[in-house]
């Protein structure tokens, strides 16, 4: 069987569960009429779906197809991306029977991981997208940040729900101090350059178009954790764009017993019936 006969028969099997998941096939430019869209890199001939609840992707490699999903809509890249099923697949020796049995272990996999996922972002507040943010009509605010975290830090996506749902509302103070700053911190000492690219790249984004709020708690609550340990903040320079001059005060601050037990202990949760200046603000603001 060829590989383009055999990813069309796959494409036809799942056409139900893409479809009924919200998913489209992505088309490469220069893909001829009748063939499979499929895209080729290193040896790897791979077929992409997107759609509202992420991105799937089906790869075949050295005799294997492999099921690979993520729950980023936004370019995901191979860190978010979880191996759901590997099936052995000889091209050579394929038939119908083959395929269906690929088909079988891919749409189960789909099946396990976007069933509950539309219900569980109807949960979730919608985060403020990248067009929007850049044509200046809004501002990132909160819930960007913990999404967009989570997005790097995919293994924190559980910590970032429980949060809204136990307080109504993504309370960030509570989420990155008592999860985010853990896995920031570990990013920030293994200082792996892609890694902290791809980190400082959301944060830098989300502080310069962020609300005062929001530049806040990447400021304070997150970079400021590295409480002025100087090994930290030199991985971090080289990243850093307009909020370096805020986050090296703020660190030294932090630096003080009683800033950091501030920091470290908020206030008791309690519902707000208006805004308030918090903790955070005074150090960006009046803490200089």
């Amino acid at each position: 069987m060829e590989l383009n006969a055999a990813f069309l028969q796959i494409m036809n099997g799942l056409k139900d569960v893409m479809k009924s998941n919200g998913f489209t096939a992505c088309v490469p430019k220069g893909t001829e009429d009748g063939t499979a869209p499929i895209s080729v890199n290193n040896g790897k001939s791979v077929l992409t779906y997107t759609g509202d609840k992420g991105t799937v992707k089906i790869e075949y490699f050295e005799n294997k197809i492999s099921l690979f999903c993520s729950l980023s809509t936004e370019n995901a890249d191979s860190d978010n991306f979880k191996n759901m099923s590997t099936t052995l697949f000889d091209i050579e020796k394929a038939d119908e029977r083959s395929v269906k049995y690929v088909v079988t272990e891919i749409a189960d996999g789909i099946k396990t991981t976007y069933a509950d996922e539309k219900k569980a972002k109807e949960k979730l507040p919608k985060p403020i997208s990248k067009s929007a943010a850049q044509k200046g009509s809004v501002y990132y605010d909160l819930v960007t940040l913990g999404s967009r975290f989570v997005q790097i830090y995919p293994e924190l996506r559980d910590a970032y729900r429980e949060n809204i749902e136990k307080y109504g509302e993504f309370l960030a103070d509570d989420f990155f101090i008592n999860h985010g700053n853990e896995a920031f911190r570990k990013t920030v000492k293994e200082n792996n350059p892609q890694k902290m690219k791809k980190l400082f790249n959301m944060l830098n984004d989300v502080y310069n178009n962020g609300l005062n709020q929001t530049q806040s708690v990447i400021a304070v609550t997150i970079l400021g954790s590295l409480y002025d340990d100087q090994e930290l903040l030199a991985n971090c320079v080289d990243y850093m764009e307009d909020m370096s001059l805020n986050v090296i005060e703020i660190n030294k601050l932090l630096k003080r017993s009683s800033w950091r037990s501030k920091l470290e202990h908020p206030p008791v949760y309690k519902p707000k019936k208006q805004k308030k200046k918090n903790m955070m603000s005074s150090l960006m603001n009046g803490g200089m």
